[in-house]
């Protein structure tokens, strides 16, 4: 009686050349270019930036009112969401508006004659803020990718594995940028926040792999299938609980009317499913179709050594037996 398959013998990639899977990545990635090129000249930006980056203000109410019955009160000024913040019955509304603004004073007025004065929490954050926001956020993406390169290359002393570890987190992240494009998501400090966390992710179930075909010994595919069964057993985990965070953030309010969903989680969970998702291509095909590549053909080198070696010692023998 032929032996059920496991999941792991379904996917296992060895039965696959290395090229075809390296191909089904960077397909991928170039996917993600397109988007973010065409989002670039459709908006200005390779992404759509939220409130914390482009400037504008938000006022933070506690009402029973709906989120229409809001947008439709304020719908005089410049209202770019009206959303709920997650705690009890506080609305969330921004506005397209600076306080050096005409608006703004205006919208103070209102909200003091429908609320009362110090019942409602009100931030305004201006142009130039917002521009220095984009500049620390870019900073401190660049900076983890500088320091993680460092560390993957103290770490093997090689070149290639390496730069295999860091493009496959520059992936991730591109590929989570495009997919935050075509569902309309917002660029913000949460969402930042989700990215940093993700090339700790990427780089994670990289190494793991990288660090079983350099530093152990065996047969190759052997090697793979072994990293693949611990690595996606890890990333599957992962992806559980941040899948988790997203029902629960999302839908919580459909359980009781004392809780309402919380934006920011179910922005950070979208954004790390995204980069998990094609975490999983980039380790498991790109990285080992890399990596599979490069030492067989080191090992191919090291045979054509040998042998030349070999032939070199016959020859001196002949000789010396002349």
């Amino acid at each position: 009686m032929r032996e059920k398959e496991s999941f792991f013998d379904k996917i296992d990639i060895t039965k696959y050349s290395a090229k075809k899977l390296i191909a089904i990545p960077l397909i991928l990635l170039l996917l993600a270019f397109v988007v973010i090129a065409y989002t670039q000249m459709s908006v200005g930006s390779p992404v759509h930036l939220g409130m914390d980056f482009t400037g504008g203000t938000w006022v933070k109410i506690s009402t029973d009112e709906t989120k229409e019955a809001l947008a439709a009160k304020f719908d005089s000024y410049s209202v770019i969401l009206v959303g709920e913040t997650g705690v009890g019955n506080e609305k969330r509304i921004e506005f397209d508006l600076t306080s050096d603004s005409l608006e703004y004073d205006r919208l103070i007025g209102t909200l003091n004659n429908e609320y009362g004065v110090g019942t409602y929490e009100l931030e305004s954050i201006s142009a130039q803020f917002g521009l220095q926001y984009q500049t620390q956020a870019l900073k401190a993406i660049l900076f983890a990718f500088i320091f993680m390169a460092i560390v993957v290359f103290v770490a093997f002393r090689m070149i290639i594995p390496p730069l295999a570890v860091i493009f496959a987190a520059f992936s991730d992240i591109v590929v989570a940028i495009a997919c935050m494009n075509l569902i309309g998501m917002e660029l913000s400090l949460g969402t930042v926040a989700a990215l940093l966390m993700l090339i700790g992710y990427s780089v994670d179930s990289n190494i793991l792999l990288t660090t079983n075909l350099l530093r152990k010994k065996g047969d190759l595919d052997v090697k793979i299938r072994k990293a693949m069964k611990t690595g996606i057993t890890m990333t599957f985990t992962t992806l559980s609980a941040v899948f988790a965070m997203f029902i629960v953030s999302s839908s919580i309010h459909l359980f009781s009317s004392h809780f309402a969903p919380i934006p920011i989680l179910v922005d950070i969970s979208l954004v790390l499913l995204f980069g998990l998702v094609m975490d999983l291509a980039n380790t498991w095909l790109l990285n080992a179709g890399l990596l599979k590549l490069y030492l067989e053909k080191k090992e191919s080198k090291k045979f054509k050594r040998k042998k030349g070696v070999e032939k070199l010692n016959v020859k001196k023998k002949s000789k010396n037996a002349i």
